[in-house]
């Protein structure tokens, strides 16, 4: 049996998608349910081990998540990580557009305030945001439930709950009574020349664009026409021509993942109730933000991974693990949103 030390080492390797020493990719995963069985091959294991369990969990979600959120919002926000306790503080260039500049984020209760910024720094405060799992031992025993699902679980909730918060932060800044009418388009279709519209504004302040939207969002463009239909009249219609790879993409992934030369990154989506009827993330917008520059989200993740279980009355056990985030969305003239209402509303925010 292999020391904690090295089950963590196993673990990490199996997160980034490398290998040690004499391990294949596929052996490191394995080995690493074999590891990980053994720490819990009982109920008593499991208790017996727990707590060398979630240090195993809280190293590799450290690892992973900041990773994976650097990953995906790099190319439009600024992402810290501070220790715990530590103060995120953000610079931010005032200039002669120093009037339009506006700051926000969230207050007390979880409440998004908007004010004006007057000085080249700010701070940004975290609060927790969490994922779950639950352990049925009798499944864990049959074998049909291993700890290293667990793992996987509350890595890819961590992950999808901080891309809420920036979603949700990015919403609450729509309302703000400083945005310009022109940064919003709210049509019941997409129409791609709306869509260009809006990146052409927020390009005008960076040197490139980026479409940050949910799957149910990037569905619904489908592939941007090069000829479309009816181009050359009645006599000869064009039937619609189409890149072809946005033809692959969408055979491929089911979407297209460039829209006109800017990067389309989809939030992840999912569901606030075990019916799956309503999403995690409003379906019916995407945002146009500028990349490059001055960034436009500012995200900090505080401290490390926490994580405390207790026992349900049919003896099943949750595992609940948080992180301590923030966020903060800058100025309100150079980035953009589109509101397809054709999109079948499903979300209560």
């Amino acid at each position: 049996m292999a020391t904690i030390k090295e089950i963590k080492e196993l673990a990490l390797h199996a997160a980034r998608g490398t290998a040690p020493a004499n391990y294949s990719n596929e052996n490191v995963n394995v080995a690493l349910r074999e590891e990980m069985k053994n720490l819990a091959s009982s109920v008593n294991e499991f208790m017996r081990n727990r707590y060398d369990i979630y240090d195993i969990i809280i190293s590799t979600a450290d690892e992973v998540v900041p990773n994976k959120v650097i990953s995906a919002l790099g190319m439009f926000a600024d992402i810290q990580q501070v220790g715990q306790g530590e103060k995120a503080m953000f610079r931010t260039s005032l200039g002669k557009a120093r009037a339009k500049k506006f700051i926000t984020r969230v207050g007390l209760s979880g409440v998004y305030e908007t004010f004006r910024l007057d000085k080249g720094i700010f701070e940004v405060s975290a609060d927790a945001v969490g994922g779950a799992a639950t352990i049925d031992f009798e499944r864990f025993l049959d074998g049909a439930e291993d700890m290293a699902d667990v793992m996987d679980v509350i890595t890819e909730g961590l992950s999808d709950a901080i891309f809420g918060q920036v979603q949700r932060a990015l919403k609450a800044a729509v309302s703000a009574a400083a945005r310009p009418s022109a940064n919003l388009v709210s049509k019941n279709t997409f129409v791609p020349a709306d869509m260009l519209k809006l990146i052409n504004i927020a390009r005008a302040y960076s040197s490139s664009a980026v479409i940050f939207a949910p799957p149910e969002f990037v569905a619904a463009m489908g592939p941007d026409a090069i000829i479309p239909v009816g181009t050359y009249g009645t006599s000869y219609p064009a039937v619609g021509v189409y890149h072809p790879q946005d033809i692959d993409a969408i055979h491929n992934t089911g979407y297209i993942n460039l829209f006109r030369g800017t990067p389309i990154v989809q939030i992840p989506q999912s569901f606030t109730d075990i019916d799956n009827t309503y999403t995690e993330i409003d379906p019916q917008l995407a945002y146009v933000l500028p990349a490059g520059k001055e960034k436009v989200v500012k995200v900090v993740l505080e401290g490390a991974t926490q994580i405390h279980d207790f026992t349900n009355r049919d003896n099943s056990m949750e595992i609940h693990a948080y992180k301590k985030m923030g966020c903060a969305i800058l100025t309100h003239y150079n980035w953009c949103i589109y509101q397809n209402t054709g999109i079948t509303q499903t979300y209560q925010g």
